[in-house]
């Protein structure tokens, strides 16, 4: 049997087909990124409304859980410039951790709105379980891995916020008791955050302080409460945090 003599037009042809067909097999993967996406987007929405629900308990937050976010990426960025502690922070995507830092106060669901809204002075057994927040908060997001499968960065980050940003430097923390380097780098830097937080906020129990005394108590307590590295970065940015408490009040 002859040859078939191939003609111009079955050259275009192949040569068509030769270039549509990488496409072709790309299509399937590409697709399945994109399904990927949508579900870690879909994921990280409701775990977000989570922790809306979680931080808005409490009558004074209002925008507390944006404001601690807006300031948490300050003080990252900043981190991130200055190469403070940046081996652990380079092994992060920075959106993703920041983002995840949105569930840090999620065991706070599991407190009475009477002990969590209380107007006057905790007494020692409410204080206690104030404190419980966060070793519930880590076990929540322990829950969340276990039965999802999901070990992903995003809840790996938020349970080391959760469960260790009321650690102090000096060992004196709670719930784990760590102290110094032993303290994961989430812990540390939410740390900051959340004292600057609530010293600038009105409470049911108190008034809030001024920016500049924040400042000054958390400058005071470097090397006791927060790791002095951090907390001198927290210094160099302190009228970022003015502003951006200034701007969602």
């Amino acid at each position: 049997m002859q040859d078939k003599i191939l003609t111009s037009d079955d050259n275009e042809k192949n040569l068509k087909m030769e270039k549509e067909a990488p496409a072709a097999l790309a299509a399937p993967a590409e697709q399945l990124q994109i399904k990927i996406k949508q579900l870690q987007t879909l994921q990280n929405g409701i775990l977000s409304v989570i922790a809306d629900i979680a931080g808005n308990r409490c009558e004074d937050t209002g925008s507390h859980i944006e404001r601690t976010a807006s300031l948490l990426k300050i003080l990252i960025d900043a981190m991130t410039m200055r190469k403070v502690y940046s081996l652990e922070l380079n092994k992060f995507d920075l959106d993703t951790l920041c983002s995840s830092a949105r569930l840090y106060d999620i065991g706070k669901i599991t407190i009475s709105d009477n002990v969590l809204n209380k107007p006057g002075k905790l007494t020692n057994e409410e204080y206690e379980t104030i404190k419980a927040h966060a070793a519930r908060g880590e076990r929540i997001i322990d829950k969340m891995i276990l039965r999802t499968g999901d070990d992903s960065e995003f809840l790996h980050n938020a349970k080391l916020f959760a469960g260790y940003h009321h650690e102090r430097w000096d060992g004196k923390g709670y719930p784990h008791g760590l102290d110094r380097l032993n303290i994961p780098v989430q812990g540390r830097i939410m740390a900051i955050v959340d004292v600057y937080d609530a010293l600038v906020s009105e409470r049911p129990y108190k008034k809030p302080f001024t920016p500049e005394e924040a400042e000054k108590i958390i400058m005071d307590s470097t090397g006791e409460m927060f790791d002095p590295l951090i907390a001198d970065v927290f210094n160099e940015v302190r009228e970022q945090f003015r502003a951006a408490v200034k701007q969602s009040n």
